[in-house]
């Protein structure tokens, strides 16, 4: 406390330093005709701020700090450019000519630590923006982040999916929300990534050990949620989206408003209800309880000054998630439409409070991020009134780091980063699964970044220290007999962790049309609370599960090469990896039986992950209009004493998309369609006691505009997927066990009215 406390004198204290205020105002023109353009985005991402070009193309955004600032500038129909502004006194005169393509290769991203071109970070980083959401909307987040190449999910239904990056999944996969880390009980086979996409900007995805940045848990990467831009100063805006399903009648209404005085204080609130009765697979067979309802309320205050930013932020997301069971599976298929909750679920509720506050002090920097996430989880089998299994997290977390200017060319971060998470169960539950327990992380680490004409280099050490303490002492631990391994007397355990973790890159980007990226990079990951102590009834997987507290933690060293030729009107790039893992620990079957109960039972072994990704994309410069790409992504995982398969590993994937721009069609403005299809191949490198799966392919559409009624304009989006309403098993969702079939054709249609 003492130090948050010194820490707020310090931010007060730098806060009330003058500093002259700088502005940045130009105009943005067509190259081709040197036509204003208005509608342009004009946004600085690290200070989460920007403008709008007016009917001249022109913009201005003000009380900017003295400090050099990366901006980004786009327009759908152009290519996006990302330019590196110097602080000067007058920043009036600029001029910025954007160029007409469909496929913007580049933009800014931030997940990397550093505000940089997305081409130029030797990290491997995906970004997938708010209007592809909603051109190609999922009932999950994390089926929509799937597009990415290399990016897949496990899933439980539509409802609940976690995210799968290169092959590395559950606890390896750290999502970050809000600058902080979000903590949900990944560890579980039936616990999803637990975000949505309500008041989300943009998601990026680091592909590979991000250990470095973030700590344990990102040693496969990293999904970064990141909140929609603040409205520009003296604005107030807002939108309704309004969205259905076809196949699962799901709907979802999104409403949300937000402003910025004239003297910098910003705000923001925003809502959503979503609800979905449960699916049909492509035999329209009903897949029971596979229904789901959620509410989610965020809001939001901030200030905007030239000495810096401070925010704070409050998030509420309740899910009730239905729980198929594989036995009783046509008992829970009611009438068709019917989204009421009914016994097997998941209730689970969040409350996550947040502050971030940057404060710039010439060229560097100083970011200091704190976080008090509450999550509930509760697993009802026996009846509405009974949790079977229930489960509260406490966690508070923080993130301090200096941003060291050491010349125009070498920046340098040091940072002290930690979290104290505490797991308590219900008192009243019928199952204990997992003790109490608490985790205490503390770390230290430092990074450089040397970026100069062709050369990005990047390089950095971190420390990391986790003491966790496992208490099965209290009285309901003792009557259920839950038992802690070793049988300690007082039922306490105690498990350490520490060690280094190094990582460097490079980017080389000789002209325009080559990139080459090369980076080495370790991660680890301390065993979760469920790989050591887990010794018991899971409801939500209808297993019993044991875990193994001798663990040891998870360590990796993962190289990545890309390469990356764009020439006139067309792109190639090709990326591949190799990922060598110590202390792996995986999931498996045992073949023995507690009851009616099949055991499964974690193992830990060295292990090896290789594969590769590739992606073609063309738009031709005497056809404007018309676009494709293709991508394909492998992955193969194996353990390194024998050479067996590890289990749900993901299946080869093509994946293609031919885009149509269209001319404006009266009130119908920027239509476009495009031609999605998946080819997912034969999965038979399966696992010991896990099954192959045969391939299929998936085909689905997008079609959408701008439709302009009155003085307003509505972006309307229709899509489609499973086109062919294919009957398929998914290697990766945990209902293939059981036979039980994915979403047949579904249609989805949103409608966005700002206002």
């Amino acid at each position: 406390m003492r130090i948050i406390l010194a820490l707020a004198m310090v931010f007060i204290t730098l806060s009330a330093l003058a500093a002259q205020d700088l502005k940045l105002s130009g105009r943005v023109v067509d190259k081709t005709s040197n036509s204003p353009i208005p509608g342009v985005t004009v946004f600085i991402p690290e200070l989460n701020r920007g403008a709008v070009t007016d009917l001249d193309g022109t913009f201005t955004i003000t009380s900017l700090p003295q400090k050099n600032l990366t901006v980004q500038v786009s327009f759908v129909g152009y290519g996006t450019i990302v330019k590196r502004i110097e602080a000067k006194a007058n920043m009036d005169e600029i001029v910025i000519q954007l160029e007409e393509d469909i496929a913007n290769m580049d933009e800014v991203v931030i997940s990397g630590a550093y505000v940089m071109s997305k081409e130029s970070s030797p990290i491997s980083i995906e970004k997938l923006g708010r209007a592809d959401i909603l051109k190609a909307p999922a009932p999950s987040l994390m089926t929509a982040l799937t597009r990415t190449p290399g990016v897949s999910e496990i899933s439980l239904g539509p409802g609940i999916s976690k995210p799968v990056i290169r092959g590395l999944s559950f606890s390896r996969v750290l999502s970050v929300y809000q600058g902080g880390r979000f903590e949900n009980q990944q560890w579980g086979a039936d616990h999803g990534l637990g975000l949505s996409e309500t008041g989300i900007g943009n998601v990026e995805m680091i592909k590979g050990p991000a250990s470095l940045i973030y700590g344990s848990g990102a040693m496969a990467g990293v999904v970064n949620l990141i909140e929609e831009k603040d409205a520009a100063l003296g604005d107030v805006e807002g939108d309704v989206n309004l969205r259905a399903y076809s196949n699962s009648l799901g709907l979802r209404s999104d409403l949300g408003v937000k402003g910025a005085t004239t003297n910098g204080f910003v705000w923001s609130a925003r809502g959503a209800v979503e609800s979905h009765a449960d699916y049909l697979d492509g035999d329209g067979r009903a897949i029971g309880n596979t229904r789901f309802n959620t509410q989610n309320f965020k809001t939001g205050v901030g200030l905007q000054k030239k000495w810096g930013d401070t925010r704070l932020r409050y998030t509420y997301l309740k899910q009730k998630l239905g729980i198929m069971e594989p036995d009783i599976l046509d008992e829970l298929v009611t009438t068709r439409g019917d989204r009421k909750s009914q016994v097997p679920y998941q209730d689970v509720t969040d409350h996550f409070f947040n502050s971030e506050t940057n404060v710039f002090l010439g060229e560097d920097k100083l970011k200091a991020t704190f976080g008090y996430h509450m999550n509930f989880r509760e697993e009802v089998e026996s009846g509405p009134d009974v949790v079977d299994l229930g489960l509260k997290i406490n966690n508070f977390l923080y993130d301090i780091k200096y941003f060291k200017s050491i010349n125009p060319h070498l920046e340098a971060i040091v940072g002290v980063q930690g979290f104290y998470f505490k797991n308590i169960n219900y008192a009243n539950a019928q199952e204990f699964l997992i003790p109490d327990a608490t985790k205490d992380d503390r770390s230290l680490y430092g990074l450089l970044n040397y970026n100069k004409d062709k050369w990005v280099l990047q390089g950095g050490l971190r420390y990391d220290y986790r003491k966790v303490v496992a208490d099965a002492s209290a009285q309901h631990f003792i009557d259920f007999g839950f038992i802690l391994p070793g049988e300690p007397e007082d039922r306490r355990l105690t498990r350490e962790f520490d060690g280094f973790t190094a990582s460097g890159g490079a980017t080389f980007r000789p002209n325009s049309h080559w990139r080459f990226r090369a980076n080495v990079a370790q991660g680890f990951r301390a065993p979760d609370l469920a790989e050591l102590f887990s010794n018991g009834v899971h409801p939500g997987t209808s297993r019993f599960e044991r875990g193994n507290a001798s663990f040891q933690r998870e360590q990796n060293i993962q190289t990545d090469f890309g390469i990356r030729y764009a020439g006139k009107g067309f792109a190639l790039s090709g990326e591949v990896f190799y990922n060598f893992i110590d202390n792996y620990i995986f999931f498996a079957p045992t073949g023995e039986m507690e009851g009616n109960l099949d055991i499964w039972e974690f193992e830990q072994a060295d292990a090896r992950l290789y594969g590769s990704e590739l992606e073609f994309e063309l738009n031709p410069t005497q056809a404007k209009w018309f676009g494709f790409t293709t991508s394909y992504s492998m992955v193969i995982g194996q353990r390194r004493d024998d050479w067996s398969y590890l289990p749900y590993i993901p299946a080869f994937r093509w994946i293609q998309s031919v885009d149509f721009r269209l001319q404006d069609m009266g009130a119908i403005k920027r239509p476009y369609i495009s031609v999605l299809g998946s080819w997912i191949f034969d999965q038979n490198r399966a696992a010991p006691l896990e099954e192959a799966t045969p391939g299929y392919y998936l085909l689905g559409m997008n079609v959408g505009g701008n439709i302009e009624i009155g003085k307003n304009t509505l972006d309307v989006y229709l899509s489609g997927t499973n086109l062919l309403n294919k009957t398929y098993l998914d290697h990766m969702s945990l209902f293939r066990p059981f036979g039980i079939n994915q979403m047949g054709r579904n249609i989805a249609l949103n409608v966005r009215i700002p206002f």
